[in-house]
């Protein structure tokens, strides 16, 4: 029996033997799993710098290093090394080499302008301010319906004159704002106004409109607001002030104006001519070849001396690829040297990167071969400054591609945080240096030996997994 027990004891203890060799040889797993996973990182981390991908690089410099969001704008040395259709292979890097989260964005449109122009006004009394009033049978109009006088002789138990009546009906747009000139208040005052418009002077309705009309002082400081701005534009022949809730009295107006949106000033263009490289196609027609992904919105056709036809334009990619029509019937003419005396440039319905472009006459073409000339905007890419400086814009790449990230919620949350005129810190582009060249736009990826490094890894994880599979099942059994 004691024998036994320590049969069994010697048994037990060559058990816990194998346990602790199991323990160390788990030990060694572990410290083998923890080596594949460092081999992991080592071989993304090579994947990430790798610049082989893109043609080029230019060095960014930024304004400030905590603005956090940059704006660049992109110039015709990046537009002519990209090739994707969609601007797709252009990338914004750290120091690290790794992409940051970008967008590209149109450029801004022109800042919308205000005009001004006098209005007509006449001040009227308590009376003819009240609701109901008949203003038309106490003022004169022209033919055109315009106010010449009010004819109104106040009563003795009249207030002074406590409203104004603004003939708008010069106004040549609607009427966005009004702005009234008082000079210097000879007492404080402060009161909201409401706005009523008519047709007719015996027909009001209220326009909705915001703003308080005040001239305070505190010592030599001194706060003045003259703007009545509309909710919506406002088209009508006749407007009514009244004064509303506040303090002190009007003082005597001394002008009034109306503002207006004035027309958008067109949007300053680069232009890229292209010469068609010979004769006329088998349609008649002449095709140029654009070598930069330009973001083109406008189209002319430079002619030379004094000519008239019409024009078929089209676009496509590539030889192998049909025509694609944009305008037909286009009629394009120059008389003189004058610029007046031309067409002006055609504008495209959207904007177009295309390679190839084509004019076809209606007509047989005996002049000079014309000058195709494409107008553009350089477009903004926006990026978040994530990682380590320096930062860099990659571009021109067959494999590489911009990876997508939500940076306009970004910049909307920021614009309701900064107002609605925020905008990103400016950077600037360096000099151009060279990277894969042109290798980068071949269809074959270049080798990638942190994918190598990476696959050897894995294997050599699994061939040391097996071995140590294979020694458990070799080892002897517990008796």
């Amino acid at each position: 029996m004691h024998g036994r027990r320590l049969l069994r004891t010697g048994a037990t203890a060559r058990r816990h033997a194998r346990t602790g060799t199991g323990g160390r040889r788990m030990s060694i797993s572990i410290r083998r799993v923890r080596a594949l996973a460092c081999g992991l990182f080592l071989a993304s981390a090579a994947v990430a710098a790798d610049d082989g991908a893109f043609v080029a690089q230019w060095p960014l410099t930024l304004p400030s290093g905590d603005a956090g969001a940059y704006q660049l704008e992109l110039d015709a040395a990046v537009y002519a090394t990209t090739v994707s259709p969609a601007l797709r292979d252009v990338v914004v890097v750290n120091g690290d080499g790794r992409q940051v989260p970008a967008l590209l964005q149109a450029a801004p449109p022109p800042a919308a302008r205000k005009a001004t122009q006098a209005l007509a006004w006449f001040p009227l009394p308590a009376d003819a301010a009240r609701a109901g009033s008949d203003i038309a049978a106490i003022s004169e109009l022209d033919p055109d319906g315009r106010l010449r006088r009010i004819q109104w002789r106040p009563a003795r138990e009249n207030a002074p004159p406590a409203a104004l009546l603004i003939d708008a009906s010069a106004a040549t747009a609607p009427l966005q704002a009004l702005v009234l000139d008082w000079g210097v208040a000879e007492t404080a005052f402060e009161r909201t106004m409401r706005v009523e418009a008519s047709d007719n002077l015996r027909d009001w309705r209220p326009v909705s409109a915001g703003g308080r009309l005040l001239d305070l002082r505190r010592g030599d400081d001194r706060l003045v607001e003259r703007r009545i701005a509309f909710d919506a534009p406002v088209r009508t022949r006749y407007l009514r002030l009244l004064p509303g809730a506040g303090a002190g009295v009007m003082p005597a107006i001394v002008s009034l104006v109306g503002e207006t949106n004035a027309a958008a000033d067109a949007p300053t263009l680069a232009w890229q001519d292209l010469q068609a490289p010979g004769p006329v196609d088998a349609d008649g027609g002449f095709v140029y070849r654009l070598d930069a992904r330009l973001p083109v919105t406008h189209v002319d056709i430079g002619l030379e001396g004094n000519a008239t036809a019409r024009w078929t334009l089209s676009v496509r990619e590539a030889d192998d690829t049909p025509w694609r029509t944009l305008t037909s019937n286009w009629l394009v003419y120059r008389v003189g040297a004058d610029a007046a005396s031309r067409t002006p440039p055609l504008a495209l319905d959207a904007t177009l990167r295309a390679r190839q472009w084509r004019l076809v006459p209606d007509s047989p073409h005996t002049g000079a071969t014309p000058k195709l000339r494409l107008g553009w905007q350089p477009e903004r890419l926006v990026f978040v400054a994530e990682g380590a400086p320096p930062f860099a814009l990659r571009a021109g790449s067959a494999t590489a591609v911009r990876g997508d990230a939500p940076v306009a919620p970004l910049l909307a949350d920021l614009r309701a945080r900064n107002g609605g005129n925020w905008q990103p810190a400016a950077a600037t582009l360096g000099a151009r240096a060279e990277l894969a060249g042109a290798a980068a736009l071949e269809n074959t990826p270049p080798r990638d030996w942190g994918t190598w490094l990476l696959w050897g890894v894995l294997l050599l994880g699994v061939l040391l997994i097996g071995g140590f599979a294979l020694s458990l099942l070799r080892a002897p059994k517990p008796q």
